[in-house]
């Protein structure tokens, strides 16, 4: 098996970018349908509404802050065996050149 440090540290990158990107939009829904200017309005079926919606929308806020938390440690794990691939690496060509390791 071959695996390049550089191009799993870059996916892991890659992950922690799109985890921020999915933490700021999900910021800005919180924003959007928990903020006084709620967007199903102030009436009497709106109150109504926003009774049951903010009740199923507890629940899926906080799945999807696992998603982009799962993501983030997942980024996280590929940054650390990128350095631990390139060390192993370093290690194993020192030991055949007889170098330093």
């Amino acid at each position: 098996m071959k695996l390049d440090p550089q191009i799993v540290a870059a996916a892991g990158s890659a992950l922690a970018g799109i985890a921020q990107r999915m933490a700021d939009d999900l910021g800005a829904l919180e924003t959007t349908v928990a903020g006084p200017d709620s967007p199903w309005g102030a009436d009497e079926s709106g109150s109504m509404f926003a009774l049951a919606y903010q009740s199923v929308l507890g629940h899926a806020l906080q799945a999807l802050g696992s998603h982009v938390q799962q993501l983030g440690e997942a980024a996280l794990d590929l940054h650390t065996q990128a350095r631990s691939i390139a060390a192993v690496d370093a290690e194993a060509a020192a030991g055949l050149t007889g170098g330093p390791s």
